[in-house]
C-alpha cells in the first residue's frame, strides 16, 4: 500500500479532532468552526466539525465545456440572524459565503 495513501487520511482525522477541540467548536457556529472546513472535505467531514446544517439544497449544477451536469449541493447554517452556505459539488466542499462573527 502507498504511505502517501494513509498520511491523508490520518491529517483528514487529526485536523477535525483538533477543531472539534477548540473552543466553541461544538455548540455555536462561528467563524473559527469556519475555518476548520477544509477543500475537498465531504458533507460528513463537514458535518463532524459545524454539526447538522439548518438546511440543505441539492440540484444538478451544469459544466461550461459540456452538455452533462455535477450533483451540487448547499449546506445552510442559520444563527442569530446570519447565514452561512457551504458549497459541494460531486461531494466535495469547494467554498463558503457568509460569516457568523460579522
Amino acid at each position: 500500500m502507498n504511505p502517501m495513501a494513509l498520511r491523508i487520511p490520518r491529517f483528514m482525522v487529526a485536523a477535525m479532532v483538533v477543531c472539534s477541540a477548540l473552543p466553541g467548536c461544538k455548540r455555536k457556529l462561528s467563524d473559527a468552526n469556519l475555518s476548520c472546513v477544509k477543500q475537498d472535505m465531504n458533507p460528513k467531514e463537514v458535518e463532524s466539525i459545524l454539526g447538522a446544517p439548518t438546511q440543505t439544497v441539492s440540484f444538478e449544477m451544469p459544466l461550461q465545456a459540456d452538455v452533462k451536469t455535477l450533483p451540487a449541493q448547499r449546506y445552510i447554517y442559520i444563527q442569530n440572524g446570519k447565514t452561512v452556505t457551504l458549497h459541494f459539488v460531486n461531494g466535495k466542499f469547494i467554498g463558503m459565503d457568509g460569516s457568523f462573527d460579522k
